[in-house]
């Protein structure tokens, strides 16, 4: 994995027309290894580190603590779904959409739709002057803008299924690994954000870049230091990338005017 830093939105676009030429997709990340762990790895090590704090022994390997929330999730959500999801993928979308921990990363094909997910302070209020370095990365999915090499077809996403202690395949002959894919719209969030998955086939608790790594994936992360955070957001506010846009409802509404209100009069 490359790794390079930037001092404006200016230099960000530069870099981005320099490494990302081709098919792209980009990730957000305050913190470069725990941002990259699933939230499904994050959950079940707070449930471990809970318990051994009450001094209890760990129930669940991480393959089965997933397992038993995306169930409890299709038996108790259907009263409260649009549409029912029509593969285990699908309903691992809209799980992690309502923001029940999963084995998904989301990913934008838009690279400024990543550098505010990094770069804004979440509602937070903290002073710009305390913001840390925050990171960008970029996976390079094929040499040409219209050929996505690691994205599964809809085809082979419907095909996919638990198989058994934490792996989800299908019956293609091919070793598991980190595969990429494009539900159908599940909202309107999802769209305003460009959005896509990727997941390890096999679940484990390293991070990403580990994973992507050892597969040799061409991935660079773009560090964006914390001073830059603010003048990056105003930027970009300017250019309609903020949380009314990625957010289209009342609650994006509300939390972009408070950002304005308290930011920017």
């Amino acid at each position: 994995m490359r790794e390079v830093q930037v001092g404006s939105l200016t230099q960000y676009i530069e870099l981005i027309n320099r490494v990302a030429s081709g098919a792209a997709c980009f990730r957000g990340a305050k913190d470069p290894v725990e941002d990259m762990r699933p939230t499904v790895v994050r959950s079940w090590q707070r449930n471990r580190r809970i318990r051994q704090q009450l001094g209890q022994a760990p129930r669940f390997e991480l393959w089965q603590y997933e397992a038993r929330l995306i169930e409890a999730f299709q038996r108790r959500s259907l009263p409260f779904l649009e549409f029912v999801p029509d593969c285990h993928l699908s309903w691992l979308a809209v799980a992690q959409h309502y923001q029940l921990p999963t084995r998904l990363l989301d990913w934008s094909r838009n690279p400024l739709v990543a550098l505010y997910f990094a770069a804004t302070d979440r509602n937070r209020q903290e002073y710009a002057d305390d913001w840390v370095d925050v990171s960008v990365f970029v996976w390079q999915l094929g040499k040409e803008p219209d050929v996505d090499d690691h994205v599964l077809p809809l085809g082979r996403v419907r095909a996919m299924h638990p198989d058994g202690r934490g792996l989800i395949a299908d019956n293609e002959p091919r070793a598991p690994g980190i595969v990429l894919f494009s539900p159908p719209m599940i909202s309107m969030r999802f769209a305003s954000q460009e959005g896509l998955f990727s997941f390890e086939q096999e679940i484990s608790a390293r991070p990403f870049t580990e994973a992507a790594d050892e597969q040799g994936l061409d991935l660079t992360r773009i560090i964006v230091p914390g001073a830059c955070r603010l003048t990056i957001l105003r930027q970009l506010s300017r250019l309609g990338v903020e949380t009314e846009k990625l957010f289209p409802d009342l609650p994006g509404l509300c939390a972009h005017q408070r950002w304005v209100a308290e930011w920017l009069w």
